[in-house]
């Protein structure tokens, strides 16, 4: 879902000065839409017209509402994790390659979707490792896309050998905003009460249906061990850390397509992850458990994301909700639920992990989205590194281990 989505746009979301001028020029008999937050109702023409037009078509496109400078998100985080943190760029040596789709509130009429793809190359030559990833939205009938296309580079530090790594990433990225066909927008004040759409609209065209700008995140990764209790290394757990920081947008780009200053706010993500084992002895399919956190802000919006995975090789089970920062009982957003699977070839040199989930609305707007659903598969080639370098097989050999099964499903 988006961070600031259709479900709390109406009470989360204002319009910004540019977009309040902008939707005064709307001759509309759908309530009051001249700068005013709007909250169409059952009887709105706008909700029973069949569908010939929708109200978030209106907001999101029209309007240019607020909610359009917030980023969308993805509830399966560890596929796409150089979307959350350009650190992660190669933080495991070999070829990753991951995609994901999610579709935003499949029984509201429109196109709310979003398409990642990516790949990371992981290499001790590189003193870390390198991404490229692509993202599209469409927003209301697809009408409104943007779309990122970046390349990341992350530098490795080993603090402990095999046991502390440190990554400090980069994103550069080229970032654009499009309605992409204005002509097939229907307005309320073509709209005629008997016959529908039989009037000529007084809504000014935009000088411009595109707007380009240049993007930069930037992110801070530490993966750590921890062997809690007395005794032996050998005999003792084992437990894997992540902990993540990263700044999105950090140069607030100008998003505005009518010519003014829409500036994207800074976004900023942090993430912590832990990989416990149940199992008291060491066994040949252990059980694990990882919680997880994910606390994001973005302009006056903030949301935290917790949740709880369990994992035997190769099934992944998980347990996420989601809330906006306050303590408001309507503020709850969604619980989300997980499954995933991973496998890999007889020589262990390709794996491959597919994971779905389904977001289950508990807002204000329970009853009427049906839920979001997103599926995500990453494919991870390991290779060995055949540089002649001393150093770089030495960095080989120290970077963090996790130190269980590698056909263990990944979260993070």
């Amino acid at each position: 879902m988006y961070l600031c989505s259709p479900d709390r746009m109406f009470k989360s979301c204002k319009p910004s000065q540019e977009n309040q001028t902008f939707a005064a020029q709307l001759r509309t008999g759908c309530n009051d839409f001249t700068g005013v937050k709007y909250k169409p109702t059952c009887n709105d023409p706008c909700v029973s017209m069949k569908r010939i037009i929708l109200c978030t078509v209106i907001m999101l496109v029209a309007s240019q509402w607020k909610a359009f400078a917030q980023d969308p998100t993805f509830t399966q985080f560890w596929a796409a994790r150089t979307y959350i943190n350009p650190a992660f760029a190669g933080a495991d040596d070999g070829i990753r390659i991951h995609g994901n789709y999610r579709n935003l509130w499949t029984s509201i009429p429109g196109d709310f979707s979003t398409y990642a793809a990516g790949f990371e190359v992981g290499n001790p030559s590189l003193f870390g490792g390198i991404a490229f990833q692509a993202v599209v939205g469409n927003e209301g009938e697809g009408q409104l896309q943007t779309q990122r296309y970046s390349l990341m580079y992350s530098y490795r530090l080993i603090v402990i050998p095999r046991m502390f790594d440190i990554h400090f990433g980069v994103d550069a990225a080229y970032m654009s905003k499009q309605i992409r066909d204005w002509d097939a927008f229907v307005f309320s004040d073509q709209l005629h009460p008997i016959y529908g759409n039989v009037n000529p609209s007084n809504v000014t065209r935009p000088d411009r249906l595109k707007v380009e700008m240049p993007d930069f995140n930037a992110g801070l990764l530490a993966r750590f061990n921890f062997m809690p209790g007395k005794g032996k290394a050998k005999t003792r757990k084992v437990i894997g850390n992540t902990f993540g920081f990263a700044a999105h947008h950090v140069t607030s780009p100008n998003e505005s397509l009518t010519g003014r200053t829409e500036k994207l706010p800074v976004k900023f993500v942090a993430h912590y992850s832990m990989m416990i084992p149940v199992n008291k002895k060491r066994v040949k399919h252990p059980v694990y458990i990882s919680p997880n956190l994910m606390y994001e802000y973005q302009k006056n919006l903030s949301t935290m994301n917790f949740g709880l995975y369990a994992m035997r090789e190769p099934i992944m089970l998980g347990v996420w909700y989601r809330s906006e920062m306050r303590f408001d009982i309507y503020q709850y957003d969604a619980v989300m639920f997980n499954v995933g699977v991973r496998g890999e070839d007889r020589r262990k040199t390709f794996m491959y992990q597919i994971g779905y989930s389904y977001d289950l609305t508990i807002s204000k707007l329970a009853g009427a989205t049906a839920g979001s659903h997103e599926i995500a598969l990453t494919m991870e080639f390991r290779t060995r590194s055949k540089t002649k370098s001393r150093n770089a097989r030495n960095r080989a050999r120290n970077c963090y281990n996790f130190n269980g099964p590698k056909s263990m499903p990944k979260v993070f």
